[in-house]
């Protein structure tokens, strides 16, 4: 039987119209529905009551279920009034003691306390000393001695005694550079910049092989020093030593820089030649020089034609006299018109003379060894003189000659199986003194193999 289909006028299939009109009625349905569901969430979300929040609302402090440390340690310590000093030259415990107003019982518990640990009748300038007093009753109940070399003191009394224990925290090394011109003379200008005072002298003798700070040293020449700090409770204990330092003196510059090999740290240049000569540049170190090496100047006393074949050295009385070279003393005594002389006899064929001290440096006599640096006089005026200096010899297989024309080899240089590390330990140092005016001297250059 064959199967029957209905058509419409223009032959198409009435089943064929129907699919496509069942299809458009469920697309208009789902939109209606989605129109609904939309108008519904539109009036839920824009006028319910959770969508009208206040301008602002202050915030409550949250309760801590812990106490407050900063608090309580706070209320603790407005019991109490600190008082600190610290210790001048001439300054005894007594005194200071009595400044606090604290009763001498104290002093004699508090040495009682500490015997074995230190003696507290011996405290001495820039220690410090900080008393806790009850301020209810002005007893002090903690007693701290901050001694300068860095041990710290802590007395307390728990009960009816008193008792001590010594504070070993390890101290702390830090590093520090400054940098400054030349106004004055070295010694102020370093101070103005930060220097500590006991640097100064080192820096002096970094460079004093290569600079006399007695007649090179100009108006606006220029220094940079890169040194340690040792520091305990916010305290300097002491300073150095010096890491690198930079001398631009005249437009020449001059640097050094510290490198130890072994248990020895010695000084030397960018390129690892060291610092050390056989001689010093000079036997003062803060002075003038007065007289020159003169075969023919006119005596200052004698008033005559005579030789000078030496250097003077002008300086206040009691300036320090160093010893110029390592060597032995071989006479020490007067010597006519030179007053009080001492001649050493160094390596080789050099001697050196030292004439018109006021004192020879303790402990010196005929024979005894000095090494180069070492004080071994102090300036004067005797013999015949005629105001306070020092009259300097220098011979070389016993002639006299002007010393201010010689020129000596250094000491050893950096082996050249270290001289990587030292190139980049100087580096390093460089990197901390850096400024416009710090480099390396253009003619560093490695040492040749």
């Amino acid at each position: 039987m064959k199967d029957f289909y209905a058509f419409d006028s223009k032959h198409r299939s009435l089943s064929a119209l129907s699919k496509p009109r069942k299809w458009k009625l469920g697309r208009w349905v789902c939109l209606a529905l989605l129109v609904v569901l939309g108008g519904l969430a539109l009036q839920h979300f824009a006028f319910s009551p959770r969508a009208h929040i206040p301008e602002s609302v202050p915030a409550k402090p949250p309760e801590l279920d812990y106490p407050d440390r900063f608090a309580l340690r706070s209320q603790y310590l407005s019991q109490f009034t600190i008082r600190h000093h610290v210790v001048q030259p001439g300054d005894t415990l007594h005194e200071v003691m009595a400044r606090f107003d604290l009763p001498m019982e104290c002093l004699e518990a508090w040495q009682k306390a500490c015997a074995g640990f230190c003696s507290l009748d011996q405290i001495q300038p820039d220690d410090e000393l900080t008393v806790r007093v009850n301020s209810k009753d002005g007893q002090p109940v903690k007693f701290t001695y901050a001694s300068q070399d860095g041990a710290t003191y802590i007395f307390r009394k728990p009960g009816e005694t008193w008792e001590c224990r010594r504070d070993d925290t390890v101290p702390s090394t830090l590093v520090h550079s400054v940098r400054g011109t030349i106004t004055d003379t070295l010694f102020d200008s370093c101070l103005r910049s930060g220097l500590p005072a006991n640097l100064i002298m080192d820096l002096a003798n970094l460079f004093a092989y290569d600079i006399d700070f007695t007649t090179d040293l100009r108006e606006g020449d220029t220094f940079a020093v890169h040194f340690e700090d040792t520091v305990k409770d916010g305290r300097r204990l002491h300073s150095g030593p010096i890491l690198a330092a930079e001398m631009v003196v005249g437009g020449h510059p001059y640097q050094a820089f510290a490198y130890t090999s072994g248990d020895h740290m010695d000084y030397f240049d960018a390129v690892g030649e060291s610092l050390r000569k056989a001689f010093l540049k000079t036997p003062l170190s803060y002075s003038r020089i007065s007289s020159l090496f003169d075969r023919n100047r006119m005596h200052p006393v004698l008033k005559i034609r005579r030789p000078h074949l030496g250097v003077d050295y002008a300086a206040p009385v009691g300036t320090p006299v160093s010893a110029l070279g390592t060597g032995v003393i071989t006479f020490l005594g007067n010597k006519g018109g030179f007053g009080r002389y001492m001649e050493v006899r160094h390596k080789g064929p050099y001697k050196t003379g030292y004439g018109h001290l006021s004192a020879f440096a303790e402990g010196l006599r005929k024979g005894s060894k000095v090494a180069q640096g070492d004080v071994i006089g102090y300036v004067g005026e005797s013999g015949m003189a005629t105001g306070p200096h020092l009259d300097f010899r220098f011979y070389k297989d016993g002639k006299p000659i002007d010393f201010l024309q010689m020129d000596f080899p250094k000491a050893k240089s950096i082996p050249k199986g270290l001289i990587a590390d030292f190139m980049e330990k100087r580096d390093a140092y460089l990197a901390a003194l850096q400024d416009r005016s710090l480099a390396i001297s253009k003619n560093a250059a490695l040492p040749p193999p």
